[in-house]
């Protein structure tokens, strides 16, 4: 008897079942999305730095193959393939890595690349970060997403417990007029349903820019004037003698800076700006700054 043929179409079946095994998994993304998944991805772009930190952060480095221009974090992700900036990646450039999950963010990048790289067959996963106390949670999707269930679990937890601390350490502060800059030209400032306007709420800030409806919205210095900010923090993406430039402009500003008691200081907007891991680092720094009292040895939460 043959024994040939029957083994060989069994060959066939067991190698069909492990290959569409690898993709059996169908998973629902933050929009609500149905995507069919590899159980184990293995060649990953995250299309914002954010993400990007985010597969680095659950061990996983190893398996991203492409990340956007301003991807820098941690430094390995120096070394991955760049696609093009977050708001305006390139399509052939992804394609040409070959990727088995791209992972987006819905408020990044543009809405037709789901749609595009789903026509093309490649899976993608929307992420929809908005406010800072779903980051954990998203952590937590994340890694299941991406097969290390046990470190998402970690990373969430302490991101979880860092807000949990800066909460502690500012239980009933008076909020603090505080103003944010993001660009200093034009002069933009940050609204009250952005990511970094929850974090100055959450940090014991008052935003003089929470009763302007518009989510970046673009002051004049009659109203900040007006508004006596306290505080007033840079997050630009200025560096070197640039932001010295800057924290002089405001120090010396008459009738803003100038004014007895208030504060200029900068952040990074790396901490503050990537909906990711170190954004409980973030927010304890920001928390500072707004309430430099709330964090001297002698304060206790």
């Amino acid at each position: 008897m043959n024994y040939a043929r029957p083994i060989g179409l069994l060959l066939v079946l067991v190698l069909t079942l492990a290959a569409s095994s690898a993709w059996a998994r169908l998973v629902t993304d933050e929009m609500g999305r149905q995507v069919k998944v590899p159980a184990q991805p293995q060649r990953i772009i995250g299309l914002t730095p954010s993400l990007t930190e985010v597969v680095f952060a659950l061990g996983l480095g190893e398996r991203a193959v492409g990340a956007t221009t301003w991807a820098d974090y941690p430094p390995a992700a120096r070394k991955l393939t760049r696609v093009g900036p977050y708001v305006s990646p390139n399509l052939e450039r992804i394609l040409a890595l070959k990727p088995d999950l791209v992972l987006i963010n819905k408020d990044g990048n543009p809405p037709w690349l789901v749609d595009r790289l789903g026509e093309l067959g490649v899976p993608v996963y929307v992420t929809v970060p908005t406010v800072p106390q779903d980051l954990p949670a998203g952590l937590e999707r994340l890694g299941d997403l991406l097969g290390a269930p046990q470190a998402g679990r970690r990373l969430a937890d302490k991101l979880r417990r860092e807000m949990e601390q800066v909460a502690a350490r500012l239980r009933g502060v008076k909020p603090r007029p505080t103003l944010m800059v993001i660009g200093s030209h034009p002069l933009v400032s940050v609204g009250p349903e952005t990511m970094n306007g929850h974090l100055l709420t959450m940090a014991g800030a008052k935003n003089i820019a929470a009763g302007i409806n518009q989510r970046w919205p673009r002051l004049n210095l009659e109203y900040i004037t007006e508004a006596k900010p306290q505080v007033i923090i840079l997050s630009t993406m200025e560096r070197g003698q640039n932001l010295e430039r800057d924290l002089t402009y405001w120090r010396t500003l008459p009738g803003v800076g100038d004014r007895p008691g208030v504060r200029v200081e900068w952040i990074s907007s790396d901490l503050i700006d990537r909906p990711g891991p170190r954004m409980g680092q973030g927010l304890e720094e920001l928390a500072r700054l707004v309430h430099p009292e709330r964090f001297t040895p002698e304060a206790k939460p």
